[in-house]
């Protein structure tokens, strides 16, 4: 019976992953193809990278990373060893490029703030997106792990703890697979806020910075 339920929230676990990377890669197709890749720091220890040219994307945390890519999801603990899908190679992790290194700008008017936070939110929008994914993504696995086995033995009710007389294997699967998907809908839409929403206000900040300084006038000659 052991067998069988980790063979269930091993296959949940999976079906749970690629569901919610498709649908970032999906939004993410229509975002501007800017080649430079940012870091940002969500939480202590928590570091989200992203690169737009690939739409790439590695969620760092102590505990491993998860990385998505044209809908693909690894999951690598710690010490780097994989857990779910093979090594992704992305831009993201490519120390070829600078982080940090800005492309173009959109063109705002000089001296109109709100037209310049109007673009920077604009060209923050890949960042933003692949932050939502694949915090998103890390959450619903996360959700996953956890809702499976509270779901096994409250047979989904995931309130009660029923009695060993009340659990059977096809209840106890039952209850995995319906403990799984609440709790990482749950877990995705937590994480999806949880690190797209400060990645795309750092991210905001840091082009409206850019284009500002771009409109600033020369410093006077001594």
């Amino acid at each position: 019976m052991k067998h069988i339920t980790h063979t269930v929230a091993v296959t949940a676990l999976a079906a749970v992953a690629l569901t919610v990377a498709g649908g970032a890669a999906h939004a993410d197709a229509t975002q501007s193809t800017d080649t430079d890749k940012l870091t940002v720091q969500v939480a202590p220890g928590v570091s989200f990278t992203g690169a737009a040219s690939d739409g790439s994307s590695v969620l760092a945390t102590p505990a491993g990373t998860v990385t998505t890519r044209d809908g693909q999801v690894a999951v690598q603990d710690a010490a780097g060893v994989p857990m779910l899908g093979a090594p992704l190679e992305t831009v993201a992790n490519n120390t070829d490029i600078a982080a940090g290194t800005a492309a173009p700008e959109p063109v705002a008017n000089p001296g109109d703030p709100l037209g310049n936070l109007n673009a920077a939110w604009h060209a923050a929008g890949a960042y933003t997106g692949l932050a939502a994914g694949v915090g998103g993504t890390a959450g619903a696995l996360i959700g996953t792990v956890v809702g499976c086995p509270i779901g096994a033995i409250t047979l989904g009710s995931m309130a009660t703890v029923m009695s060993a007389a009340a659990l059977t294997v096809p209840g106890m699967i039952g209850g995995c697979l319906a403990g799984a998907a609440t709790t990482a809908a749950f877990g995705g839409m937590i994480g999806s806020v949880a690190v797209g929403l400060p990645v795309g206000l750092a991210v905001t900040a840091q082009k409206f910075n850019e284009i500002q300084s771009g409109h600033a006038p020369p410093a006077p000659q001594h």
